[in-house]
């Protein structure tokens, strides 16, 4: 969809409820929680916390931790530590704290609010207090599901490998993840989003404070509006940074081809490949059967020794998929697919010993996902897109998932949780149209049920929010955190700049 650029209007948003309010509609599409609320604030423990902030600064803070039920559904069972980190603002009349969510899932919250708190282009502490929060199972939060046994996976490098090898061999060790998680007294079916919205708000409740302003990024959003669905009587205003829905968790190999294609555009635009790689999809298409037809034997490194491996069109697919959208690696794409044309086929070393080796990495990242899920009808969806010879990179961006998601025992939150939903809270969407993570129709998806809503497209942007560069999005992103309206509108960034072959 395309937006038609409007200039930022200094008008005060007057909104009389601040509620996500259930409509008579879709009530049934709603859903209740049956968690038990303790009637009191958890407590917090202090300590001091000093780091320093993008700006080259010490930073000083403090880091809190608060006890919470594992399983809201039985609050005299197993607690667990929730760890956060607020930095304090200097403005004598600031705006509502700013909740930072930390997108993945898994990374630590607490380290990664230092960016936006701190930073160079637009710095939140000027005006508002920043709580970082390590999500339950991650960082500093007890317990980290990250830590510890190390669950692997080898396939064999002499011969080519399928998504098939990857699924079966990735689930096999989730199985073995959670019969491990489960022996140390750890409920992996507590790991979801609910109960992580559920967290927040804790954290909200411990800090005594009434609003607040979330800001959420990828998983984030999600996260966001999982505690907007709940909470949202508590928050003044949300902005949402590369949006993923209740129902996008898993990606649709269509919005891949398409993505793909776009690529090829830019690709054939470029004056310094519009000659070597004029079509290349077409190029695409033409490995992806050279592959099949003749897998290719490759030399990588891997901790400083060379290996030999075997390459076929799965490792073209997953480098691609996990390439797209992502600008740091978008810009070397069509370098080494003309290599590739060429008979170099080195770009996919890495990936190809990573297909082959791996492993599962945070038990609370594959619970979180796995629960919040998908509808049957996406998943049918994804499945006949994935089958369409037509989206040529299949449903690599997701692999190994839903398909691991087995062995989790299938925790799902339902259809209730990824239904529509209505909320009156002023919220800020904010997405890039080279984004094949989290698209901007997942924002075209979701927002009719926010009237309250402005949405910036961002044209030649990726996953990363290299929007920042643009002093006119500051002026709209400062003006929607002081409260004011503001409009929905297209800002450009430069388009991508491709690095060319070595040598060439």
């Amino acid at each position: 969809m395309s937006f038609e650029t409007r200039s930022v209007r200094g008008i005060g948003w007057l909104v009389f409820s601040l509620t996500c309010a259930i409509s008579t509609a879709r009530a049934q599409q709603q859903p209740v929680s049956t968690q038990p609320r303790a009637a009191t604030a958890p407590e917090v423990r202090w300590e001091p916390y000093a780091t320093q902030g993008v700006d080259d600064k010490p930073l000083e803070g403090e880091l809190g931790r608060i006890r919470v039920p594992e399983d809201r559904s039985r609050p005299d069972g197993p607690s667990i530590e929730i760890a956060f980190v607020r930095f304090r603002t200097q403005d004598e009349k600031p705006g509502p704290p700013v909740f930072y969510l930390v997108g993945g899932p898994g990374p630590s919250g607490i380290e990664h609010c230092v960016g936006p708190a701190t930073g160079r282009m637009l710095r939140l502490l000027d005006h508002h207090d920043v709580i970082g929060i390590d999500q339950r199972g991650t960082g500093r939060s007890r317990p980290n599901l990250e830590e510890g046994v190390r669950f692997e996976y080898e396939l064999p490098s002499d011969r080519p490998i399928t998504r098939e090898d990857v699924i079966r061999a990735y689930t096999q060790a989730v199985e073995r993840c959670v019969a491990h998680w489960k022996a140390q007294g750890i409920d992996l079916a507590a790991y979801d989003s609910v109960e992580n919205a559920d967290d927040v708000d804790d954290v909200r409740r411990a800090l005594g404070i009434e609003k607040i302003l979330t800001w959420g990024e990828s998983y984030g959003t999600h996260l966001t509006l999982a505690y907007l669905r709940r909470h949202a009587q508590h928050v003044a205003r949300s902005v949402l940074i590369r949006v993923e829905g209740p129902d996008h968790t898993w990606k649709m190999p269509s919005t891949t081809q398409r993505h793909l294609e776009r690529l090829s555009e830019l690709v054939a635009a470029d004056p310094g490949f519009s000659q070597d790689l004029p079509d290349f999809v077409g190029t695409v298409k033409k490995l992806l059967k050279e592959l099949a037809d003749k897998p290719v034997t490759i030399v990588a490194e891997e901790d400083g020794a060379e290996r030999s491996v075997v390459i076929g069109p799965y490792d073209l697919q997953s480098y691609l998929a996990g390439s797209l959208g992502l600008a740091f690696q978008f810009r070397d794409v069509p370098a080494a697919v003309q290599r590739m044309a060429q008979g170099d086929w080195s770009a996919l070393g890495p990936i190809a010993l990573e297909n082959r080796h791996g492993e599962v990495g945070s038990a609370m990242a594959l619970m979180m996902d796995c629960s919040s899920g998908a509808t049957a009808a996406r998943l049918r969806r994804i499945e006949k897109e994935r089958l369409d010879p037509a989206n040529l990179l299949a449903d690599a961006v997701n692999v190994p998932y839903p398909g691991a998601c087995a062995a989790c025992g299938k925790p799902d939150l339902g259809d209730a949780y990824r239904g529509p939903m209505r909320c009156d809270v002023p919220v800020l969407f904010v997405s890039g149209d080279l984004d094949a993570r989290t698209p901007p129709e997942n924002v075209e998806e979701i927002r009719a049920g926010f009237p309250n809503h402005a949405h910036v497209l961002v044209r030649n942007a990726g996953h990363e929010s290299i929007e920042m560069l643009l002093p006119e999005y500051r002026a709209l992103l400062q003006e929607f955190l002081r409260g004011n309206k503001v409009e929905s509108q297209t800002l450009d960034v430069p388009s991508p700049r491709f690095r060319r072959a070595r040598g060439g």
